[in-house]
């Protein structure tokens, strides 16, 4: 990485030509996709009430199906003993990103703002950095963080980016001191003040001051089953966060169920001690690599959409075995990529139970199977 010299104006000329060619060379900016509710860019003043921590509180989301209400719980207890930031974590489709997005509007009226993490990431993305403002001009540009400072920020599947990289400036605010960044107010000035991120709020900081609104906490989501490929978090930052586990439903017949019910609430349920083939096969692929509810609830739409009246809680007929085949090629095989030989025959053979499959049937599932298998 190239040194400057920033108390030389030779030195500061070239790491602006260095900055504007590699601007140019870059192309189109891609920043992250940013989602901000309730404000705008302008929008910055932050007066709802603040909540002490003792008297925090997460209510259920009623809307939010399959979520175990430890989860809830966890979240509080996280909240209350003054832990400011929330990771979730846990297998894929639990409804993480919904919970952080009701988090965050729980406790700040509806502000904050959403990025989905990025392996193209760097602290610029987020913290900010020098970047070219015309007429040959270099300056600092907050990244989305300090830009959005007076509010939550979410950034959803962390683990994607190099996060002790991205969010690594912000460690020793993190830990309640100020930090200091390697940019200057007036980059042209080498008298000129540092840029800093304090730790706590200052209404009344410095043209060169980044404060936290008193709302401001990161809430987090990782998906526990890219763990072993993506980036990992250093202890010393993890300690940082509140951890809350949010796990697939233990009973996937009685969430097959729920969700029915909650879509069609004139539904009588399920007969007592009624088959739930999709729950069944849901289960099976639990033991295997645990998914949450939102690709069971994309397989059952999948079959509404190919059978007519479909009934989810009986012994499949020739058609709904179909449509039950045709929803596990287009939703949950993709989720099963690279699992072993042997747990895809045992799958293979879960399906044939679960949906009293013929010989046909059970040569489809089986190949279907050993396509996905490593």
């Amino acid at each position: 990485m190239p040194i400057f010299d920033l108390t030389q104006q030779a030195e500061v000329d070239r790491l602006k030509k260095m900055v504007s060619d590699a601007w140019a060379a870059a192309g189109p900016v891609k920043t992250p996709a940013v989602v901000a509710v309730a404000g705008n860019d302008e929008d910055k003043d932050d007066d709802d009430e603040i909540i002490p921590p003792e008297k925090l509180e997460v209510p259920e989301n009623t809307d939010l199906l399959g979520i175990d209400p430890t989860v809830y719980r966890q979240i509080n207890a996280a909240l209350k003993s003054g832990k400011q930031h929330i990771m979730l974590y846990g297998p894929p489709g639990t409804g993480k990103t919904t919970l952080a997005r009701w988090i965050a509007a729980t406790l700040t009226g509806g502000k904050w703002t959403l990025v989905t993490g990025s392996s193209d990431w760097s602290s610029q993305d987020i913290i900010g950095g020098y970047q070219p403002v015309g007429n040959g001009g270099v300056a600092f540009i907050p990244g989305v963080l300090l830009r959005r400072f007076d509010r939550p920020l979410i950034i959803d599947e962390l683990n994607r980016c190099d996060i002790d990289k991205v969010i690594g400036p912000l460690f020793t605010v993190l830990s309640g001191q100020q930090t200091t960044l390697p940019y200057r107010l007036n980059m042209e000035d080498v008298a000129s003040p540092q840029y800093v991120i304090l730790p706590e709020s200052k209404p009344s900081a410095a043209a060169h001051e980044f404060a936290p609104g008193p709302h401001w906490r990161l809430i987090a989501t990782i998906n526990s089953i890219d763990k072993a490929a993506l980036y990992q978090m250093s202890y010393a930052l993890s300690r940082r966060f509140g951890w809350v586990y949010v796990d697939a439903p233990r009973d996937t017949s009685g969430f097959v169920a729920d969700y029915l019910r909650k879509a069609d609430p004139t539904w009588e349920g399920p007969a007592p001690g009624a088959p739930c083939p999709l729950g069944a096969f849901w289960a099976a692929i639990n033991k295997v690599r645990v998914l949450g509810p939102a690709p069971i609830i994309d397989a059952i739409k999948a079959v509404e959409a190919m059978e007519d009246s479909p009934d989810f809680f009986v012994t499949p007929s020739p058609s709904m075995r179909e449509a039950l085949l045709d929803a596990v090629d287009m939703v949950l095989l993709p989720m099963l990529d690279g699992i072993v030989v042997q747990d895809a025959e045992l799958l293979a053979e879960a399906a044939v139970v679960a949906f009293a499959l013929d010989a046909g049937g059970k040569d489809r599932i089986g190949r279907r199977m050993a396509s996905v298998a490593v």
